[in-house]
C-alpha cells in the first residue's frame, strides 16, 4: 500500500496542491518542533510563518512539483497535467469573487438583456469571471482527469501491479486529505460563531437553528456525509463546502471505474464510460457525470495526437477554439431567469425542461472548455504563468477559507466604506465595494497561503504518514 520515494504526478489528488518529498516523519517534525519552545522562538517563528510563501526563498511545495526550497528551472518541461493547477487556482478564485460579488449586486445571478440588466458586466464571455457554480463544474472534470490520467496511461503500457499499487494508495489518503482541511476550516467558524465574531441567525434553510456543540457536530456529519445524493446542502459553518463529500463520492467511482476497466481495451473502457455519463446525466447526477467525463478526456488526451499537417492542424485548431468558445458562453449560463435572457432562451425548448437544465449546461460548458484545452498548448501556457500557478497552489485553501473571511473581515470592510464613503446612489456605492474589494481580496489570498502552509500541506504529509503506519508488512502480505 505504502510505496516509498519521491511521490508520482498520479499524487496531485484533484483540488489537492502536492506535499514535499520526504514529508513523511510528520509526529516526528512536530515532537522536535515543540521540544524547546520559548517566547522569543515563537514570535519570530510566528513572524515567518505569517510571511507568504511567495515572498520567501523556500516554500512548502516548489512549483511544479520539484523539491521544496529548490529553485524553479525555467527550462523544465513542464508535465502535461501540470496547467491544471492552474485551472483550478483560477477557477477557486472565481468561486471566491461571485461569493464576494453576489450579495452587494444580486443582479450578477441574473444575465444580460433580461428585464434592466444591461450592465456590461452582465455580459456572455464577461461574466466569467464569476460564474462560480460554471467552475465548481470545471472542478469535477479536472478531479477526473487528474485522478485517472496516470492510470489510463498504465492501462495503455499493462502495468497493472503499479496501477493496482498507486490506486490502493490514493484511495487509502483520498478522505483525510479531502476532509482534514474541510474540518479544519469549519471548525474556524464554529469558534468564530461561539466568541460572537459571525452572527448566528435564528433559522437556518428556513429551519430553527441553535449554534452550539450538537449543531456543530451535526454540520461536519454532513459536511463529511457522501451517501446523500443531495448535491445541494449549505448548512451555517461553511456553505460553500457543499462540495467536499460531492468530490470524494465522484473520486470514489472513478477509482472503481478505473480498477473495473483496467484490463479492458481502450475501444470498451471507452463505450462504458459514455455510456454511464449519458445514463448520469439522464438521472440528475450531473456532479457524477463530470468526473466521468474527466475520465474519458484523459482517455482521449492520451490516446490523440494532432495531424503533422499544417492545413490539418489548423483546422484541429479552429474546431477546438469553436468548442472552448461554446463552452465559455455556456459556463455563463445565468441562475435567474435563463430562459427568459437573450443568448440563452434557445435552452428553454430542448432537454431537460426542468431546473436541472441550468446544472446540465454549466456540465457542458465545462466539458467542452476543459476538454479543448487539453489539446490547446496556446491556451495551457496561460495556466502554467507563475500567477496561476500559485494559485493552484493554494485552490483548496482559499475554497476553504474564502467563505469565513467574506463574513468577518470582508463584511467589516464592506459596512466600514460605506459608512465613510456612502452607499446612496450609483457611485458611492460601487466606490465602496472597489475599495473594500482591493483591501479585502489580498487580505483572503494571504490568509489562505497561510491555512495552505499551515494546514492543507500537513494533511498530506499526515495522510502519507498514516498510510504508511497502517500499511502491512511486506512479508504479511
Amino acid at each position: 500500500m505504502y510505496v516509498s520515494g519521491r511521490p508520482s504526478r498520479e499524487d496531485e489528488e484533484a483540488l489537492l496542491p502536492q506535499a514535499a518529498e520526504g514529508a513523511t516523519g510528520w509526529p516526528s517534525r512536530l515532537g522536535s518542533g515543540l521540544g524547546s519552545v520559548s517566547p522569543r522562538a515563537v514570535f519570530w517563528r510566528s513572524l515567518a510563518f505569517a510571511r507568504p510563501s511567495f515572498l520567501g526563498k523556500r516554500s512548502p511545495v516548489a512549483d511544479g512539483g520539484e523539491k521544496a526550497g529548490a529553485p524553479a528551472s525555467s527550462s523544465r518541461k513542464p508535465h502535461s497535467t501540470e496547467y491544471l493547477d492552474g485551472v483550478r487556482g483560477v477557477a477557486s478564485l472565481i468561486v471566491f469573487i461571485l461569493h464576494w460579488t453576489h450579495i452587494p449586486y444580486p443582479s450578477v445571478n441574473g444575465g444580460w438583456g433580461y428585464g434592466d440588466n444591461n450592465s456590461f458586466w452582465l455580459l456572455p464571455f464577461i461574466r466569467i469571471i464569476y460564474s462560480g457554480a460554471a467552475m465548481v463544474s470545471v472542478f469535477f472534470v479536472v478531479s477526473g482527469f487528474v485522478l485517472s490520467h496516470r492510470f489510463v496511461q498504465r492501462m495503455r503500457r499493462g502495468e497493472h501491479a503499479e496501477l493496482a499499487s498507486g490506486l490502493t494508495s490514493l484511495t487509502f489518503r483520498r478522505a483525510v486529505r479531502l476532509f482534514l482541511p474541510a474540518f479544519a476550516s469549519s471548525t474556524l467558524a464554529f469558534v468564530c460563531a461561539y466568541v460572537g465574531i459571525v452572527h448566528v441567525p435564528q433559522k437556518v434553510e428556513g429551519k430553527p437553528f441553535a449554534h452550539g456543540l450538537a449543531s456543530y457536530i451535526e454540520y461536519l456529519d454532513m459536511e463529511s456525509n457522501p451517501w446523500d445524493w443531495a448535491a445541494d446542502f449549505s448548512g451555517f459553518y461553511n456553505p460553500q463546502l457543499w462540495s467536499i463529500a460531492v468530490e470524494f463520492r465522484g473520486s470514489m467511482v472513478v477509482f472503481l471505474m478505473i480498477l473495473g476497466l483496467a484490463k479492458t481495451r481502450t475501444a470498451v473502457r471507452l463505450v462504458v464510460e459514455n455510456l454511464l455519463l449519458a445514463h448520469c446525466f439522464g438521472h440528475k447526477r450531473w456532479d457524477v457525470a463530470l468526473f466521468i467525463a474527466g475520465m474519458v478526456l484523459a482517455e482521449l488526451e492520451v490516446m490523440l495526437r494532432k495531424p503533422k499537417s499544417p492545413s490539418a492542424r489548423r483546422l484541429v485548431n479552429a474546431v477546438l477554439g469553436s468548442a472552448m468558445l461554446l463552452g465559455l458562453f455556456l459556463c455563463g449560463y445565468p441562475r435567474d431567469h435563463n430562459t427568459e435572457t437573450p443568448g440563452y432562451m434557445w435552452s428553454k425548448h430542448v432537454w431537460p425542461f426542468t431546473a436541472y437544465r441550468r446544472r446540465f449546461w454549466l456540465a457542458i460548458g465545462a466539458m467542452l472548455v476543459v476538454g479543448s484545452m487539453a489539446f490547446l498548448p496556446a491556451v495551457q501556457s496561460v495556466f502554467l504563468t507563475r500567477p496561476a500557478r500559485y494559485l493552484g497552489r493554494i485552490s483548496f485553501a482559499l475554497y476553504l477559507v474564502h467563505g469565513l473571511g467574506n463574513r468577518t473581515v470582508g463584511k467589516w470592510l464592506l459596512n466600514t466604506c460605506w459608512d465613510y464613503i456612502g452607499q446612496e446612489g450609483f457611485w458611492p456605492y460601487a466606490i465602496s465595494f472597489i475599495v473594500s474589494t482591493t483591501l479585502y481580496f489580498p487580505i483572503v489570498i494571504w490568509a489562505s497561503d497561510m491555512f495552505w502552509r499551515g494546514v492543507d500541506v500537513p494533511s498530506t504529509n499526515f495522510a502519507r504518514w498514516l498510510e504508511k503506519k497502517c500499511a502491512a508488512p511486506q512479508s504479511a502480505r
